[in-house]
Order: C-alpha cells, then sequence, then structure tokens
C-alpha cells in the first residue's frame, strides 16, 4: 500500500479528460491488508495504488479492525466502494486498556478519493496503550494472531485488569474471510472484547469465546468448600440414591416385624 492523492490526480488525466468532466464517476481507493504487527504506528502503511470506480449512489470507505495483545496487534484493513451507507466518520474502542485493546475506525464518504488515510496513528495513539504500571500478581497466556496462535506466553498483566480472556474473532465481509485468536489480560467479564458490536464497516465480526467449565473446588467468602457442579451431581445422585435405598430398607423391616 502506498502513493498520496496527487498520484491518483494524474490517473484522472490519463484516463482522459471526459472522465474528469463527466462528474458522474467516482473514484476511490482500493485495497485490503492482513496483518499482525509489534509496530503498527511506523510499520504499517495504509495507502494503495489501486483505484476502484463505483457505482452511482455509492461511497468510498475505508475501515481497519485493530487488536492489541501483549507486544503486537493485528490490523484488518480495507478500502474501496460501499453500495450504500451515509456519509460517517466512526472510531469505536470496544475494550479499553490496560489490558487486550480493540479499535475499529470507519470513513464513508462521497468524495473521488477521500479514502486516502496512510496511517493508523492518525486515530489511534499507540503510546497511550503502551504505558501502564504491571501488577506482581496476575498473569495471562497473550497472543494475537491471524488463525490460530501456536504459542501464547505467560506475561504479567497490568494494574486495573482483573482476568484472563481466550477467544476468536470470526470476520467476513468486504473481501475479508478470516479469524483472530486473542488471548491476554483484561477487565472485561464474559465474551464482549468486542463490547456487543457485531458490524465494523463491511465486516461482520462473531466473537466466539470457549466455555469455561467449573472443575475445581472453590472457597466462599466463609471458608467453606463450594463443590464444582459436575462433582455436586455425583454426589447429590449418591445421597439420593442412599435416602431411597434407606427407605425401601426401613419399609421391609416394617412388614417382616408386621
Amino acid at each position: 500500500m502506498g502513493t498520496p492523492r496527487i498520484q491518483y490526480l494524474l490517473i484522472l488525466l490519463v484516463l482522459g479528460p471526459s472522465l474528469l468532466t463527466s462528474g458522474l464517476e467516482l473514484y476511490c481507493q482500493k485495497g485490503l491488508a492482513m496483518t499482525v504487527e509489534a509496530d503498527p504506528a511506523n510499520m504499517f502503511n495504509w495507502t494503495t495504488e489501486e483505484v476502484e470506480i463505483c457505482d452511482k449512489g455509492a461511497l468510498c470507505q475505508e475501515t481497519v479492525l485493530m487488536i492489541k495483545a501483549g507486544t503486537e496487534t493485528a490490523i484488518l484493513a480495507m478500502k474501496g466502494c460501499i453500495p450504500d451507507g451515509e456519509e460517517a466518520i466512526t472510531i469505536v474502542q470496544h475494550s479499553p486498556h490496560p489490558g487486550l485493546i480493540v479499535i475499529s475506525y470507519s470513513n464513508y464518504c462521497e468524495d473521488s478519493f477521500c479514502n486516502d488515510k496512510d496511517s493508523l496513528s492518525q486515530f489511534w495513539e499507540f503510546s497511550e496503550t503502551t504505558a501502564s504500571t504491571m501488577s506482581t500478581t496476575l498473569h495471562c497466556p497473550t497472543c494475537v494472531a491471524l488463525g490460530t496462535c501456536f504459542n501464547a506466553p505467560s506475561l504479567l498483566c497490568p494494574n486495573g485488569t482483573t482476568r484472563c480472556y481466550q477467544g476468536t474473532l470470526e470476520i467476513t465481509g468486504g473481501g475479508i474471510e478470516s479469524s483472530v485468536e486473542v488471548k491476554g489480560c483484561t477487565a472485561t467479564i464474559g465474551c464482549r472484547l468486542m463490547s456487543g458490536i457485531l458490524a465494523v464497516g463491511p465486516m461482520f465480526v462473531r466473537e466466539v469465546c470457549p466455555r469455561q467449565l467449573l472443575t475445581q473446588p472453590r472457597k466462599t467468602e466463609n471458608g467453606a468448600t463450594c463443590l464444582p457442579i459436575p462433582v455436586w451431581g455425583v454426589t447429590a445422585t449418591v445421597a439420593i440414591a442412599a435416602a431411597i435405598n434407606y427407605s425401601l430398607f426401613l419399609k421391609r423391616q416394617f412388614w417382616a416385624w408386621v
């Protein structure tokens, strides 16, 4: 992805004067990127040399979804025409720092080459997301990857986080069909890394988290042991069976005495 708006004016001149004077065509930057970067503010270039001519009534759009875990950020970005919608710029911080951070940006606009953002730092201050005091107690497996994390080191969590998150964002639409596995520290409760938002520009996002089954006993506030549900179920079944057997025993003893 790589050149500024002036080059697109040259492209229009090459295409011919009739296209410039017709006033009917909408030209948009076109591009698609899916990557994981350790330094997205400096390493990710969001321009493109491709041009798309939109149908009548369409808009230009540029959309990006960024998921940061530890020192790495997954980026899913697109530019092009969108057949319908309204002019708007939308920035959402779905999962705030400290810990895992998810930010989305979308721009719908109606002028030729208006989808010309070239840097993510224009709407995300990366320095603000990296400065935090680390905890000394909570550790979580931490990773973000297109597809599957093959290595998730256990890292110290920032102060303010309370739990470990594990989930997958399944993303479709706008030419993208991919999944992003995410693990890390968070203060968000449940499977809500996207804060319940299912659409980001042309992209649809489905968040999937594994069920966390209770398998170990826990201590209640008064010190009593709370048995896990499967164990409680077995214990209850045994107790009920014992009660039934004892009742039958009493009945047999009663009729034998009579």
